[in-house]
């Protein structure tokens, strides 16, 4: 089609002759359907060039390819240049391509000074008009302005459909559903429909607030008005549900929608298969992969990191590589998300030269290590012995979170360097991160092993001066601490001041104290200890008081 339409203007050019206004409208658009936008303004301007007088739709055809190739200020050159020597005057169309161009732009102060412009001296603005300026706002949170610009087309014209969801879409992304639900009442009461959009911006504001229950209340609803919703409506639902791991009423939704003869789409499956490996059904995320499989669809670079980590994740690291050849046999290239996915699996192998050879791959590929691949980084790194190499990498980059420096500091507490670790939390709060309760229990733990109780003891006290709550784990390591030294009377005070946190004690911690006090011949501490623990149900009978006592003799 686009080699007729180009022979035809070929031809035109041989003869000197000049299409029809109507032929020339069709053979262009033609060309900007096959995305030869270029091409078609190139010939637009050969036959400007040779006295051709376009019809205005032609030239604001134009107008709108300027402004989507060459930028607002292109499509603003070709009004101000080509309509008055054609003695042409722009229309409303005209200006609202204009419009829509610095919107895009971002460049809303001048998409308002025209609309200004038309509303005073220029052709009177429609609701196109209004409907672009405000989707502009709302797209850059300027609630305030899009109301008033929805005040002013509501003087001058009818909203439609369109300007309402614009409205109700912007509410909901701000969280706000009660005026939501206002503006759908107000364009109901003025007897507009609400549409497929107007009910899918609304569902999709309710599953990103977690408000499933609202977002199935209105989809059925939408079901009652007859109205088919389209797989996009379909993908907002079941992603939102899949992400926070809803994933029955997920499948309900999936099934529903095959129900009502809406075919799934690789989005849609990657959602599902997503939510089933985070919540560790494997065999269903399985099926439904070879499900999207046989109803002919291919996985995209977004679902083949989902399916990478998954494998992964469940230690299936072969298949993991497998589907990334798979992949790049399909020309599609694997990102950093994969990559990093892979590297991490490496390490966690014990492959440390594997995991530092994708690495390199990523950084040779052009790929800019995120926080994610740093952290995991610097963890496979520690987990492999490599501490120095770890340390090293922390101080040169410069994406770093909490988890990269916990991963550090959880080395060097294990292999006793204090003096390092302490350095590292130092440089942590430098680097204008807070440490977190993982970060702080870590160097306690490392403390209590090397005998610093008193260190341990000090980090305790300014995790709670910082309003970091220590957790069970924290309490363990105290608890072991003190009482390997025989310090019981400080032990028993700091098992009671986690109790008094609310923090409920599980075996472990039991077991530490038991062994202190029988150690020292404490029977009836150890006893009572034991009756605590049956009363909570940790403990059936005395069985395990006399092990213990066994084996602390």
């Amino acid at each position: 089609m686009s080699r007729e339409t180009l022979q035809y203007f070929a031809n035109l050019r041989k003869l000197s002759c000049f299409p029809s206004p109507t032929a020339c409208n069709l053979r262009l658009h033609r060309l900007i359907a096959a995305s030869l936008g270029d091409l078609a303004l190139k010939l637009f301007s050969d036959l400007l060039s040779r006295g051709f007088r376009p019809r205005i739709s032609s030239l604001n055809s134009a107008v709108s390819l300027h402004s989507r190739l060459g930028g607002p200020q292109s499509a603003q050159a070709f009004v101000d240049n080509v309509f008055p020597a054609l003695g042409c005057a722009p229309n409303v169309v005209t200006f609202n391509s204009l419009v829509d161009g610095y919107c895009r732009s971002g460049e809303l102060r001048r998409a308002s000074a025209i609309l200004t412009w038309m509303r005073s001296d220029g052709p009177r603005p429609d609701v196109v008009t209004y409907n672009t300026i405000m989707s502009s706002f709302s797209k850059h949170r300027m609630p305030q302005s899009a109301l008033c610009c929805f005040a002013l087309l509501s003087k001058a014209h009818s909203p439609t459909v369109v300007t309402y969801s614009i409205i109700i879409d912007m509410f909901c992304q701000l969280g706000d559903f009660s005026m939501g639900h206002i503006a759908l009442k107000d364009m109901q009461f003025l007897g507009i429909s609400p549409n497929l959009v107007t009910f899918t911006c609304l569902i999709h504001g309710y599953c990103k607030n977690n408000h499933f229950d609202k977002a199935l209340e209105l989809f059925d609803y939408m079901l009652s008005l007859s109205l088919l919703p389209n797989v996009f409506t379909f993908n907002v639902l079941i992603d939102g549900l899949s992400k926070k791991g809803v994933l029955e009423r997920a499948a309900e939704v999936f099934e529903r929608m095959r129900e009502l003869g809406v075919s799934a789409n690789v989005v849609i499956y990657t959602s599902m298969i997503d939510g089933y490996f985070k919540k560790g059904d494997f065999d269903t995320a399985m099926v439904l992969l070879n499900r999207m499989w046989k109803s002919g669809l291919e996985l995209d670079v977004k679902g083949y990191g989902v399916v990478i980590w998954g494998l992964c994740n469940n230690g299936q690291l072969d298949k993991a590589l497998e589907l990334r050849r798979e992949m790049e046999g399909r020309d599609l290239l694997p990102d950093v998300f994969i990559l990093t996915t892979l590297m991490d699996s490496h390490f966690k192998a014990g492959n440390a030269r594997k995991g530092l050879e994708l690495h390199r791959e990523m950084l040779i590929k052009g790929f800019k290590p995120d926080m994610v691949t740093n952290s995991a980084m610097v963890d496979g790194l520690c987990k492999n012995g490599l501490l120095k190499e770890a340390m090293v990498y922390l101080v040169k980059v410069k994406e770093t979170n909490e988890v990269t420096y916990s991963a550090v500091l959880d080395g060097l507490c294990k292999e006793g360097k204090m003096i390092d670790a302490d350095n590292v939390l130092v440089h942590m709060s430098k680097a204008g991160l807070a440490p977190d309760e993982v970060s702080y229990t870590s160097i306690i733990a490392g403390h209590c092993r090397e005998g610093n109780i008193v260190e341990a003891l000090r980090l305790k006290n300014l995790m709670l001066r910082k309003c970091i709550s220590p957790d069970l784990l924290t309490f363990s390591s105290l608890i072991w601490g003190l009482a390997s030294r025989g310090l019981m009377i400080e032990a028993k005070q700091v098992f009671d001041d986690m109790l008094n946190k609310g923090i409920t004690p599980d075996f472990i911690v039991y077991d530490i104290l038991i062994r202190g006090y029988l150690k020292q011949s404490d029977f009836g501490s150890a006893s009572d200890l034991a009756e605590d623990m049956k009363n909570r149900g940790l403990l059936k009978d005395d069985t395990i008081l006399l092990k213990t006592a066994n084996s602390s003799m």
